[in-house]
């Protein structure tokens, strides 16, 4: 368990197994919520596509899992094992750019009308 970097629960195989869950819900617990918003703006923008979209979305996904170990493979390979904090940090702080880009995407347009 202490592989896993969980030396404060390891001792005990159920709070282990606890973060090990946490951990789980934390890294895939975005999926249902980010496969709603797909499905509802392609019944917004695309209503005859909505299984198309659900479909890509769920290949985006699985193209991220492949490209997440493709890179991380490399970056270990390159840079070392001690140097994937930073560059997970690195990930994150893009991911949430673009969150915001996306969020400002979605905000209704004020006209003003003179």
């Amino acid at each position: 368990a202490r592989r896993l970097g969980l030396p404060g629960t390891a001792p005990t195989q159920s709070a282990a197994l606890a973060t090990i869950q946490g951990r789980g819900g934390v890294a895939f617990g975005n999926v249902p919520g980010m496969q709603v918003y797909v499905v509802q703006k392609a019944e917004q923008f695309t209503p005859n596509a909505v299984d198309v979209a659900s479909g890509l979305n769920i290949a985006a996904f699985n193209i991220g899992i492949a490209l997440g170990s493709v890179i991380g493979g490399q970056m270990v390979e390159h840079y070392g094992l001690a140097q994937t904090p930073w560059i997970g940090a690195l990930i994150v702080l893009v991911a949430f750019l673009l969150m915001g880009v996306s969020g400002r995407l979605d905000k209704p347009v004020r006209i003003a009308l003179e």
